[in-house]
């Protein structure tokens, strides 16, 4: 066995170990169409909201982003075609919920963001307020549905990676999950746009060929995701050659096992790949991790323990990736894997959409 496989071999074990990095989550490309099915026709509101329970915007001291919303009219759409969505912390969540705000409910299963997005366009209209229970991917998909609208958008983990969760410092207990959603503090939240896909985070190399064959084999959770990252060893061995740039400046040129760019620091199942990336800074955070497959080892370690890895932040408006050898470069945004191209091009999005969260002005980097 070559000297540099054996190297990679032995890397997976510590990557295998920080299980659900990469940013997989439970919504990718799959070949299976889900079966979608509803709960509740298109909104008709039979159920107002009492005058007393809607609060006034107002400004909050502290951020020129956070703001008390006014919860109106509440729509709960469920993805169980994600990971833990049929779970019963996720069920006692949406029920409680959904009494709480005088919701109505909307269910689908689907792993297929194109017919996810279809899904939520046909019924969010009418609605104040948007709570998604799903994984990053659902909550993705959603971003993309509500941006430019006066919406303000929840989140009910239900998914896997669940990356988004620990952005908004949310309680796993669902009663303390729910008077989150009830209080609808939110703020606006700058994106990455990846052509005309929204996400709070996104990559392009290792860890969407690692996205693509969990999605592949039916996002099976940790079972899938442990399989995903093991038939994708051989790819730590071929790293692409690629120049990227960061507003127009040349801030690596060489190969490439990953970059890195998003509006907050993590990944999937809390993974703290991008210390510094905030969702209030009108700029990308961009880093590139070259390899080998013994340093990048050492990297997912960092990640996990949440110690800052060596590849270094890099802030930019737009950043641009390209293959230099004629590869096709993989990209994923929230871990739906999108597409390959010899080139990528990722924007932000300013304020491009408002999330429920705990925003207590605490620093999330």
């Amino acid at each position: 066995m070559p000297r540099g496989r054996s190297a990679a071999i032995a890397a997976l074990a510590l990557v295998a170990l920080v299980l659900a990095g990469c940013g997989v989550v439970d919504l990718g490309q799959s070949p299976c169409r889900g079966e979608v099915s509803d709960i509740a026709e298109p909104p008709t509101h039979g159920r107002a909201i009492a005058a007393a329970s809607i609060r006034p915007r107002v400004s909050c001291p502290g951020s020129r982003r956070m703001q008390e919303v006014a919860i109106g009219r509440v729509g709960i759409f469920v993805n169980e075609g994600a990971g833990s969505a049929t779970s019963d912390r996720v069920r006692e969540a949406v029920e409680l919920a959904r009494q709480a705000l005088d919701a109505d409910l909307h269910v689908t299963a689907t792993r297929v963001p194109a017919e996810l997005e279809a899904w939520l366009t046909e019924r969010v209209d009418g609605y104040d307020t948007v709570i998604v229970a799903g994984g990053d991917g659902t909550l993705g998909v959603a971003y993309n549905v509500v941006a430019g609208r006066d919406v303000a958008l929840g989140y009910i983990p239900g998914g896997f990676g669940n990356a988004t969760r620990h952005l908004l410092k949310l309680p796993t207990d669902p009663k303390a999950l729910v008077d989150v959603l009830r209080a609808g503090v939110a703020r606006e939240v700058d994106l990455v746009a990846v052509d005309s896909r929204l996400a709070l985070f996104a990559g392009v190399g290792w860890d969407a060929i690692v996205a693509r064959r969990y999605a592949e084999t039916g996002a099976k959770r940790l079972r899938g995701w442990a399989g995903a990252v093991t038939r994708s060893v051989p790819d730590l061995l071929r790293r692409p050659t690629v120049e990227v740039r960061a507003d127009g400046w040349v801030v690596h040129r060489g190969p490439m096992t990953l970059l890195v760019a998003g509006t907050t620091p993590f990944y999937g199942r809390g993974l703290k790949v991008n210390p510094g990336a905030r969702p209030d800074a009108g700029r990308l955070s961009l880093r590139v991790f070259p390899g080998p497959a013994r340093r990048f080892a050492v990297e997912t370690a960092r990640w996990a323990l949440r110690v800052s890895p060596h590849a270094k932040r890099v802030d930019a408006r737009e950043v641009e990736v390209t293959s230099l050898d004629g590869s096709a470069l993989p990209a994923q945004a929230d871990g739906d894997v999108i597409g390959e191209r010899e080139t990528w091009t990722l924007s932000v999005r300013p304020k491009a959409v408002r999330l429920i969260g705990r925003w207590d002005g605490g620093s999330t980097a």
